[in-house]
């Protein structure tokens, strides 16, 4: 249960130590679920996390007449409703405020078959929190090109938005896509009908490991990915249908989520493990290591946990551009190496992050600022300075917007200096509900 308080925050004092598991990749989850949605048969998925995006998009399918039951604790079984006579159906489908879930389920039902297809029919899509303030204009524009009636009821690009379903055609354009999703929604889209289809991507995929995690776990369902560069984009040619694995599907850990803990334990003087990870992680964000590394910091990956410990010793340049979710994460590093004087630090490769659940390059860059760092802020990138003069020692209530991550963020915040709160704590819930409990049993000093 998240705590409601309207207040939380962690203080110095305490080491975050030890052994901790996380909770599993909301990423992969997602992706699992609607690709078993989409599929013909049941597929037994475990490990799955109890995160509220999570829980929006298991409802959003259910919704559609997917049929969900409980096999053990932690593991579901889903029958699949493909495309056809039988596929997704609804009039109507709350999202949530999940824009991976939004995202591959507006693609799906846009390219619903005979059932969902029929004359007149619609499906309104419809958000909720920070998701009704985002777009994904190419997303829908793509879809509206390959014959998907798209009227927007809401912001322009975004939702809510009510779809008329078409069968898909054998070649579909992405043009400059704002986000991986995009990309992953229209591949899962395309790979649940019988065949190969083409997907064309003009310009460049943001955030490109996601995609990689899209196409390994449509492989799963037996879907066959190739790409071919197309000077500044790709083709993809997708063969499916989708069909039930004979394996359940195990969710890996989140490796965001372990990202924030591996990065309290180097803030507050501990050492410690998350355990479940492969080395073939399809998590591009289990390069927290090497990023933690950069900055001095020990940071492993071995035993199937990835290991980190000691604080930051200088300033470092990171490129994000693959893992843009760990924006948060490293700027608390940089600004405890520069509050201790160890030198500034700049990160680059941030496009996607103004498009995300809050602003986050702005959000973060007046985080930092409030914390007298000198800072310097445009579209992509963002610089973190030592400071000019004493820093404060007043409390300081940081605002995370409504965003999981940011709250994140400014909870390592108060592990450099007392006095540092974050307010509206109960956003987290995003994909860690635990979090505030979690960090404080691995041996963090709660607000």
């Amino acid at each position: 249960m998240v705590d409601a308080r309207t207040l939380d925050g962690f203080q110095p004092g305490g080491r975050v130590s030890g052994e901790m598991f996380v909770p599993g990749s909301k990423s992969l989850a997602q992706r699992a679920l609607v690709c078993a949605a989409l599929a013909h048969g049941t597929t037994r998925i475990v490990g799955l996390p109890t995160s509220d995006d999570v829980r929006a998009t298991a409802a959003a399918l259910e919704a559609c007449g997917v049929s969900f039951a409980t096999a053990a604790p932690r593991a579901v079984d889903v029958t699949g409703r493909p495309p056809g006579a039988d596929g997704l159906a609804a009039t109507e489908v709350a999202v949530g405020e999940s824009g991976t879930g939004a995202r591959l389920l507006s693609a799906a039902l846009g390219f619903q078959g005979a059932r969902q297809g029929a004359r007149g029919t619609t499906v309104r899509v419809r958000a909720a929190g920070t998701l009704a303030r985002r777009a994904s204009a190419p997303l829908f524009a793509a879809l509206a090109r390959a014959g998907v009636g798209v009227v927007h009821e809401g912001p322009a690009g975004g939702w809510p938005v009510r779809l008329a379903p078409a069968p898909p055609p054998s070649d579909v354009t992405l043009a400059n896509p704002v986000s991986s999703q995009e990309a992953s929604a229209l591949l899962a889209a395309l790979a649940a009908h019988p065949g190969e289809r083409r997907l064309h991507v003009i310009g460049r995929i943001p955030s490109r490991p996601y995609l990689a995690m899209t196409i390994a776990v449509l492989g799963d369902f037996g879907a066959r990915v190739t790409v071919d560069s197309a000077g500044a984009g790709a083709v993809f040619r997708v063969r499916g249908p989708l069909a039930a694995p004979s394996d359940p599907i195990a969710i890996e850990p989140d490796a965001s989520a372990a990202a924030v803990a591996l990065a309290a334990a180097c803030l507050s003087g501990g050492a410690l493990a998350v355990r479940g990870f492969g080395r073939a992680s399809r998590q591009g964000d289990v390069r927290i290591v090497q990023h933690l590394a950069a900055f001095g910091c020990e940071a492993s990956f071995s035993g199937g946990a990835l290991r980190a410990s000691g604080a930051p010793m200088r300033g470092a340049e990171r490129d994000l551009s693959g893992e843009p979710d760990l924006a948060p994460v490293v700027a608390a590093i940089a600004a405890a190496a520069a509050l201790g004087g160890a030198g500034d630090s700049t990160l680059t490769g941030l496009a996607t992050l103004p498009g995300k659940e809050s602003s986050r390059i702005e959000v973060l860059a007046r985080a930092l600022a409030a914390l007298g760092l000198e800072v310097e802020a445009d579209a992509t990138s963002l610089r973190i300075g030592r400071p000019r003069g004493p820093v404060s020692t007043a409390p300081l209530v940081l605002d995370p917007h409504g965003d999981h991550r940011m709250a994140f963020a400014f909870a390592l915040l108060g592990l450099l200096r007392a006095g540092v709160t974050v307010r509206g704590p109960e956003c987290v819930a995003k994909s860690w509900p635990g979090f505030w409990g979690d960090l404080e049993q691995a041996g963090a000093h709660r607000f």
